[in-house]
């Protein structure tokens, strides 16, 4: 879906109006009155949240606009953590917006309510691009997220990840008014409310029209009119009882949560998978035990010294495209806050150039440009000119250009990552086995001790396929080998990455890299000279037309690793599935029942693994790490339903037994 910004004009007071909708997004300078009135107190939120006990409190909102609903709710849950002595939760913030506004308008907007200026400059500062799908944002130390749904009301709803028990605490039922948007206003808009509320979920909303009191009542709300906000004479709220016998989505892609109550986490894998697990369940405040084989962490395929970062795109935005567009987003953002937390890694944020440098590469990378399918602030077209200005090198060739790329050296991430989670790292563990004992995982090493978690998570890439619960899964491994090559003449004076058939980095201590080699099912690290000249001719190959490029020298000191990665190149995110017992529950599955008929699927209990990362880990783990630990942790998931099913660890199985034919 094509986003497009919303067209606004500012009235005389400052005030942001939409051309859309004819339409204000909010009360000339009362907006944060009307905010607290009309969604804060007649939702009760300030009183319930005095006396929560659960883990999370869940808002969704229809209608994102200039996020004033969702700053002035941010404002007083930090004033309340500030103050309370009450059982701590996390602010879980859901809204949906069809027409974001540019982040200039934006800018202005908020401008009008300087009360609000730390919450919104946090909100700036993360603003997201013009992409389809949810954005995940993190204020206050990780004690609030906002997930930002960029689409159609419509489309959106049937997206969001819904547990039994209902997702949402609280509705704040915004955007224009009914007369100025009716097709947002209808009963399907009610109905998804209803799917997604906790029993007694509660909403507000400022209208008082007769078709959405009715068209609530019907979709299952306890509808009361209430007084409205200024001039306003009347508005709507209520709660929501849900029915004990909600029907499952799909049972074999439901997303199962840990069980565990203040758990004790095992995160088994010292790479970047596990370290991006152990930072995103610190942010709940929670400090996992990290276990490395080896005798530090980042040792294996994560040990590389300059990785580049930038998404895998292609014309049509397909599951994988928009998984890795969105993820690097995520990644972004995250990397760029770890650094504002005083957190170091060495980095340049340099751009990332795709080179079209041949006639078949030309016309795709053309091709995703004329679908406009991802906005140019993502990628964008450039010609040989900019792109020889972009290197700093003689460069004749076009291609695509990713601003928000570049290239970060991984073992000091890793490190980063993990000290700023606090997690207890032990090294030279190896795991040979795992044995359930009542609720508890015994974690056996190979020196012969033994350790106990209530949750494991497995995020040890190439080791996957030998340890017995993950066997059954279709790991695939590939070995692959970087090389350091000497900086001079031209190569010294590169200032961003390069990608063709492999990648160069730009001067990072007198070496560049380049790499990588992919060897299919090759567990050696051994390096080897033949792979260093296959780096070297793909490098002088692919930049055929440039001078400089003939001239380049290798060191010694290139490192190989194995990469762990799937049949359909996407990353296992998720509970680790009990194949033996799926295989059974959905041996039918090809007759295509109706979805009643099937059980839930079995899995392994309070066993997660996030694998599968390959050569794209620097972009994908972050939002991997975080969908995992929001699916253990029982909160709303920050991707839509049938992205979580294309990264389900039973995916492959599942897929099987539907096309199985007799």
């Amino acid at each position: 879906m094509t986003i497009n910004h919303a067209d606004i004009h500012f009235n005389e007071n400052g005030t942001p109006y939409a051309k859309q909708f004819d339409d204000l997004y909010f009360s000339d300078a009362k907006g944060l009155g009307e905010t607290e009135h009309v969604f804060l107190k007649n939702n009760q939120i300030l009183e319930r949240w005095e006396c929560w006990q659960e883990q999370n409190f869940v808002i969704a909102e229809t209608g994102f606009g200039t996020g004033l609903n969702f700053l002035v709710t941010l404002m007083h849950f930090d004033l309340f953590q500030k103050r309370s002595t009450a059982q701590q939760f996390q602010l879980n913030f859901t809204s949906i917006e069809k027409y974001p506004i540019n982040i200039k308008d934006l800018t202005q907007a908020l401008s009008l309510y300087p009360q609000l200026s730390q919450y919104s400059e946090a909100l700036l500062a993360q603003y997201p691009l013009l992409i389809a799908g949810c954005h995940r944002l993190s204020f206050l130390n990780g004690a609030a997220t906002l997930d930002l749904w960029f689409g159609d009301v419509k489309q959106v709803l049937p997206q969001i990840e819904v547990p039994q028990t209902g997702l949402i605490d609280a509705w704040y039922l915004d955007g224009f008014a009914p007369s100025k948007n009716p097709d947002m206003w209808d009963q399907f808009l009610f109905e998804h409310m209803a799917m997604l509320a906790k029993n007694e979920c509660s909403f507000s909303t400022f209208t008082a029209a007769g078709f959405v009191k009715r068209g609530l009542r019907e979709a299952g709300f306890d509808v009361q009119k209430r007084p409205g906000h200024g001039r306003k004479r009347d508005m709507l709220a209520g709660i929501y009882s849900r029915p004990a016998d909600e029907p499952l989505r799909i049972p074999y892609f439901k997303r199962a949560k840990a069980t565990a109550p203040a758990p004790r986490v095992a995160i088994i894998g010292g790479g970047l998978a596990g370290a991006n697990c152990a930072y995103a369940l610190s942010k709940r405040g929670i400090t996992a035990s990290l276990y490395c084989k080896d005798a530090g962490i980042a040792q294996g395929a994560s040990g590389n010294i300059q990785g580049g970062f930038y998404p895998q795109l292609n014309a049509d935005a397909g599951n994988a495209s928009q998984i890795h567009a969105t993820a690097f987003t995520y990644a972004s953002r995250m990397y760029r806050e770890l650094l504002r937390s005083g957190a170091n890694f060495t980095h340049q944020w340099c751009g990332t150039l795709q080179v079209a440098f041949n006639d078949k590469v030309t016309q795709r990378y053309q091709k995703l440009v004329h679908n406009k399918t991802w906005p140019e602030s993502l990628i964008r077209w450039v010609d040989s000119q900019d792109a020889s200005n972009l290197a700093n090198v003689p460069l004749p060739y076009p291609g695509l250009f990713i601003e928000q790329g570049g290239w970060l050296h991984l073992p000091e991430l890793i490190a980063a990552l993990v000290m700023q989670s606090k997690a207890d790292v032990k090294v030279n563990h190896q795991l040979v086995s795992t044995e359930l004992k009542g609720d508890t995982w015994q974690l056996n090493w190979q020196d012969g001790t033994h350790s106990e978690a209530d949750i494991i998570i497995f995020a040890i890439g190439s080791d996957s396929p030998n340890l017995d619960p993950l066997k059954p899964l279709p790991f695939r491994l590939v070995r692959g080998q970087v090389e350091n090559l000497n900086s001079e003449n031209e190569l010294a004076e590169l200032t961003t990455v390069l990608c063709h058939k492999g990648y160069l980095t730009p001067s990072f201590d007198n070496m560049n890299t380049i790499g990588s080699t992919y060897v299919k099912e090759d567990t050696s690290c051994e390096h080897r000279l033949s792979e260093q000249q296959q780096n070297i001719d793909t490098q002088q190959k692919a930049l055929q037309k440039c001078d400089w490029i003939n001239s380049i020298s290798a060191t010694q000191n290139g490192r190989a690793g194995v990469r762990c990665s799937t049949p359909d190149h996407l990353p296992m995110v998720g509970a680790v599935p009990n194949i033996a017992a799926q295989s059974e529950q959905y041996q039918d599955l090809y007759k295509a029942l109706p979805v009643n008929r099937y059980p839930v699927a079995t899995e392994q209990p309070n066993c997660f693994i996030l694998c599968g990362l390959g050569s794209r880990g620097l972009s994908t783990a972050p939002l991997c790490a975080e969908i995992l630990v929001s699916q253990v942790l029982g909160e709303p998931l920050p991707l839509a339903n049938h992205l979580l099913d294309a990264l389900n660890p039973n995916r492959f199985l599942i897929r099987s037994l539907i096309r199985r034919q007799n």
